[in-house]
């Protein structure tokens, strides 16, 4: 019988046509399945818009307390086009950018040779440990003495707080490295440098990646706090304080609180693409550690992801002769002496 020619040994005629269409349905899925957790996401948005309406049309609370949605939504659109609203995001955004750039600067370094140098690792734990859990906001004063510029104390405050994140997370990546890819690095004459840049690095990156993603968020809130708290010439946190002034006009403080919002899912989302095109080993990891494999057949023609592939058909063992005391003699000659007992 003459066998396709895309075919492999023991594959079977037609078998690429077959692993084409395989693939093909599994790209439909996983868009199916994309779209339809965007989906979700969109009516639980649209849901929880829906409901704060209803509860700020009510009058159970003040319409200066609790704005309507739709009036949150309009001014929001609004401040999109407007110039000096988008100055205002534009001096958070770079600051956030700079302290969160600084912080990735410092911290994976700083955890790549805390995490090859276990005793060093060991002496500069109780250090991390104290200094880990002072809030940041705490540090504005001591910031604005010794930076003295607004946009300075911002920056370094944000550095601060989005340091611990990627640190910790660093090293967590670093003690999940497999010792054996390390020693068979070795073996073949690498250093410490060849090991730390081939096996412990790519290894831990999707942990760096998790930690920048947290960092970010974390930086968000304090650059906007520093904001409230130590002015300046513009930010989102001035641009909050000023609409407090005057009476207050809740829309727009509501609305400027969105768009920080809008900023945190961007930023997440942005870093969420980057972690699965450098590392996609990791997304097909969290996949499957969630318990959503792909389709029942895959590409290799297995019957579900994971299966065994089809071998070579079972051959029963031959029974061994048994001696009279039930032991089997070594290549099924029987004992001397055996028929006479």
């Amino acid at each position: 019988m003459k066998r396709d020619a895309r075919s492999g040994p023991g594959l079977g005629p037609g078998f690429g046509a077959r692993a084409r269409s395989r693939a093909g349905s599994r790209a439909v899925w996983l868009a199916g399945r994309r779209w339809g957790r965007a989906l979700l996401g969109a009516l639980g948005v649209c849901g929880a818009l829906l409901l704060v309406e209803l509860v700020a049309r009510s009058g159970v609370f003040d319409d200066q307390a609790l704005p309507p949605a739709s009036s949150v939504l309009a001014r929001a659109a609004e401040m999109a086009v407007d110039d000096g609203f988008l100055g205002d995001l534009w001096t958070t955004v770079s600051v956030w950018l700079g302290g969160l750039g600084l912080a990735v600067l410092l911290a994976v370094p700083a955890g790549l040779l805390l995490g090859s140098l276990p005793r060093l690792d060991t002496a500069a734990l109780a250090v991390v440990e104290l200094a880990r859990p002072v809030p940041s906001v705490a540090l504005i004063p001591l910031a604005i003495l010794v930076f003295v510029e607004p946009d300075r104390v911002e920056r370094s405050l944000v550095c601060y707080a989005a340091l611990w994140p990627i640190l910790l997370n660093t090293l967590y990546g670093l003690r999940d490295v497999d010792p054996v890819a390390k020693e068979t690095l070795r073996s073949f004459g690498f250093g410490v440098l060849g090991v730390l840049w081939r096996v412990s690095l790519p290894s831990a990156g999707p942990f760096v990646v998790t930690g920048v993603r947290i960092a970010a968020s974390v930086g968000l809130v304090v650059v906007v706090s520093a904001e409230l708290r130590a002015g300046g010439d513009g930010g989102l946190g001035v641009y909050l304080l000023e609409t407090q002034s005057g009476g207050g006009r809740p829309d727009l403080m509501v609305a400027g609180a969105c768009w920080a919002g809008v900023l945190g899912v961007a930023a997440n989302a942005g870093l969420v693409w980057a972690e699965r095109r450098i590392f996609p080993h990791s997304a097909l990891s969290a996949r499957s550690a969630r318990g959503r494999p792909f389709p029942t057949e895959s590409i290799s023609g297995s019957a579900a992801w994971g299966a065994a592939a089809p071998g070579p058909p079972h051959r029963p063992e031959r029974p061994r002769p048994q001696t009279p005391d039930g032991l089997a003699s070594p290549g099924g000659l029987k004992e001397p002496g055996a028929e006479r007992s």
